[in-house]
Parts: C-alpha cells; sequence; structure tokens
C-alpha cells in the first residue's frame, strides 16, 4: 500500500459541534465581563437610534400604521436609524468579539483598542459583505428554507476571513472554501448557538413585556442587553467555528491565529 493510499483513506476530521459549543462557552465565560460589556453597550447603541427615531411608536403594539406613516415623512432618517446604524455597530462589534475570542482562548490579555483599530480598518468590506451574505441567506430562505440554511453553512466564517485573514472583498469565497465539506455540522452548530440565546430570550421577552408598560426605558434597556449578549455569543460562536476549520484544513491553530494580530 501506498504512502497516497493509505492517507486517502484517513478517516475525514470531524468539526465536532458539542466540543465547539464547549469551547464557546469556555471562552464566553472565561471574559464574561468583558464580553458582557462590549455586547451590551453595542446592543444599547444597536437600539438607541431606533427609539430617537420613532419615539414611543418603538414599544406600541399597534405601531405598524405609525411607523408606515414616519418612514413615509422620513425615510432617510428611518433607514439611517434603522438599519445603517445598527448594521455599522454589528459589524464592528462581531469584528471586535472574533479578535476578543481568540485572545481569550490563548490567555492572552484582552487588547480592545487593537481590536477596534482592526475592525475599523476593515469596516469597508465587513458592512458590504454582511449585506451580500444574509440578502444571500434570506433569498435562500425563500426558496424552501434548505437553499437557505446550506448558504448560512457556506458563508458562516467570512467574518473572520476579513479580520483575522485580511481577505477583504475575497472572504465569501474563502469562508466557501473553508466551509467546504463542513456546512451542515456548521448548520447544526450555529443553529444550536441561536436556540440557547432564543430560550433565554424568550425568558427575558416575558419580563419585558411588563417593562413596557412600567417604563419604556428599561424596556429599551433590556432589548439592548439581550440583543448585545447574543451577538457576543454568535460572534465567539463564529471565531471557534473558524478556528477548527483553519486547524483542519490548513493545520493552523488558534494560539497562531491570535498572534496574526498581536
Amino acid at each position: 500500500m501506498t504512502a497516497m493510499d493509505t492517507a486517502t483513506r484517513l478517516p475525514k476530521p470531524r468539526f465536532g459541534v458539542g466540543a465547539r459549543m464547549g469551547d464557546t462557552l469556555q471562552i464566553f465565560s472565561s471574559r464574561l465581563a468583558l464580553f458582557g460589556l462590549i455586547g451590551v453597550v453595542a446592543g444599547l447603541l444597536m437600539q438607541l437610534p431606533s427609539y430617537l427615531a420613532l419615539g414611543s411608536v418603538t414599544f406600541e403594539a399597534q405601531s405598524q400604521q405609525a411607523t408606515q406613516t414616519f418612514i413615509a415623512q422620513n425615510p432617510v432618517l428611518y433607514v439611517g436609524a434603522v438599519v445603517v446604524v445598527p448594521l455599522l455597530v454589528y459589524s464592528l462589534l462581531t469584528a471586535v468579539l472574533v479578535l476578543a475570542a481568540y485572545d481569550a482562548k490563548a490567555g492572552r490579555e484582552a487588547a480592545v483598542g487593537a481590536y477596534v483599530g482592526t475592525a475599523v480598518k476593515q469596516i469597508l468590506p465587513l458592512i458590504l459583505l454582511s449585506i451580500a451574505a444574509w440578502l444571500l441567506i434570506a433569498i435562500g430562505f425563500a426558496l424552501l428554507i434548505v437553499p437557505g440554511l446550506w448558504l448560512l453553512g457556506v458563508l458562516s466564517v467570512f467574518v473572520p476571513a476579513i479580520v483575522v485573514e485580511g481577505a477583504g472583498f475575497g472572504a465569501l469565497a474563502r469562508s466557501a472554501r473553508l466551509t467546504k465539506g463542513y456546512r451542515w455540522p456548521l448548520v447544526g452548530f450555529v443553529i444550536l448557538v441561536y436556540v440557547v440565546f432564543y430560550l433565554v430570550g424568550l425568558a427575558i421577552g416575558l419580563f419585558g413585556g411588563f417593562l413596557v408598560g412600567l417604563s419604556p426605558i428599561l424596556f429599551l434597556a433590556l432589548q439592548g442587553i439581550v440583543s448585545g449578549l447574543a451577538a457576543a455569543f454568535a460572534s465567539i460562536a463564529v471565531a471557534v467555528a473558524y478556528a477548527r476549520l483553519r486547524e483542519i484544513k490548513d493545520g493552523v491553530g488558534i494560539s497562531d491565529l491570535a498572534d496574526v494580530f498581536a
């Protein structure tokens, strides 16, 4: 038997959904204060423009007509407050948390300023590719769900490809190459991550219903906290998934990834 024959018979490395979830929980809990603070601040910043633009309409149960009226009268302000600013904040948040996750896993001190600097330098591809990715995934879901799930797996690690590798506008293609052969395990992992926070968010949301009548500002803060923590956890999960794929395909460990932006 030749070396090539032996190589072809080696078992395919597993992605390991359970192990990756364990890594995500470990990283998140190891620096809960840091990730929580970054996530909550970003979550509040994502919620605040909408509240400032729409005011109490944000919390009204029958707000659809009022919102449509506001959009008709202030289309530019609405798009800026509800779409552009949250997208900008979310793109920066994801990039910063992806970078922070690697230093946390490598046991190094956090360098938030360096993370933000790296994210800002890559902000254009981060925003434009985020829009492109989510449009593709949304179209896929409109086509009987399965194509959307498949695209979710294909494009799941484009953010780390931008901020760690500097892939720029080639990050979607890079994500497709890295995820090839592991897309359905990635889909399962992503779904598991969001199920965890959906259940937490559902429980908090029940309490939030009480806060709407008590204080809209408190409800806004609660929404920001929940969305920020969910985004933080999901971003760490993306970083963990990317690290595993780089380990499988490129032989690069998580400490090596952290050294890229040290």
